[in-house]
């Protein structure tokens, strides 16, 4: 655990990020709904199910887009360029790796992430005592509300045109388990939390296949309940597996987390977090380039996509 004279600290960046920050026209968010909404697919159907079966072939991934993802609906979407990273997240990385003490684990974060204010690694990574890599990035998301960010972890696995949307610099593929899934009555959380989802993406230099197995908050030690209160609008959390496809061979020590909160200004920030540990390819180099990776994505969530796909 970390001493309470260092950890919850804002500091003199954070606060000047957050006063400084140009408020653009968007009321105060209202607590979320819990993503209770459940509209029907564009088709009509309430039945999500895979657009193509499952291709182990990593040779024929492929970033970007070609003719056939242009043919999609959501192909307007499209942009290859990515924004610069933030100063923040550049600073955190020349600092890191940050010292060891600032690390805990993903079964810890049910109260250090939902503690007031900012933590000392809010932008970078550190290395805890058993070689466990815990990645942080803080984004700015003013105008992505919890539940676009829970309609958007189930609508985009099944089809990998989709997937490359959310980085297109990274993204090559995606498969989702359950093959096909019946979404009549089920809130926004309800459509991707059990699901697994299979991608291929590269991760700095180097592409690899990953498995990330969705969870119920909940099930790390999160009280729901209180969330309203603690400005959070959604946390999505799982399992990770770093090479090959699997639906069993995840360690109880890699997770990510994404916790959507609400500023006091009303707009939101992404809090991420990455748990990968050492026999799961966790490397100092993997720090920095995950944090990268993330932030690019993270921040190019789009608030504008037409939710009913």
């Amino acid at each position: 655990m970390l001493p309470s004279t260092i950890t919850w600290i804002m500091t003199a960046a954070s606060v000047a990020r957050v006063m400084a920050f140009n408020p653009r026209q968007l009321s105060p968010a209202a607590t979320t709904t819990g993503g209770t909404a459940t509209p029907t697919l564009q088709n009509g159907s309430t039945v999500s199910k895979n657009f193509e079966p499952l291709n182990n072939d990593t040779s024929s991934y492929y970033l970007g887009y070609r003719e056939e993802d242009f043919a999609q609906p959501y192909a307007k979407y499209w942009n290859p360029v990515v924004a610069p990273l933030t100063e923040e997240l550049i600073s955190g990385l020349t600092s890191s790796p940050m010292a060891e003490a600032l690390a805990f684990s993903a079964h810890q974060a049910s109260d250090y992430l939902t503690r007031p204010g900012y933590l000392s690694l809010e932008n970078g990574f550190t290395i805890d005592k058993n070689g466990t890599v815990m990645i942080a990035a803080l984004s700015e998301v003013p105008e992505v509300t919890g539940d676009a960010y829970d309609w958007w972890f189930g609508w985009h696995s099944v089809q990998t045109a989709r997937y490359k949307l959310w980085n297109p610099v990274a993204h090559q593929y995606s498969y989702r388990v359950p093959v096909t899934e019946d979404w009549a009555n089920a809130t926004l959380k309800e459509r991707y939390i059990g699901m697994t989802s299979f991608v291929d993406e590269y991760v700095g230099n180097d592409a690899a296949q990953l498995s990330v197995q969705f969870l119920k908050p909940e099930s790390l030690g999160f009280n729901v309940t209180a969330w309203p209160s603690q400005g959070i609008e959604t946390i999505v959390a799982g399992r990770v597996k770093i090479g090959g496809f699997t639906t069993t061979d995840f360690d109880n020590v890699s997770y990510l987390m994404h916790q959507v909160r609400r500023r006091p200004d009303g707009k939101r920030e992404l809090r991420s977090r990455f748990w990968i540990a050492k026999e799961n390819h966790g490397t100092q180099q993997l720090g920095h380039d995950l944090a990268v990776h993330c932030q690019i994505e993270m921040t190019r969530k789009l608030p504008n996509i037409d939710y009913s796909y």
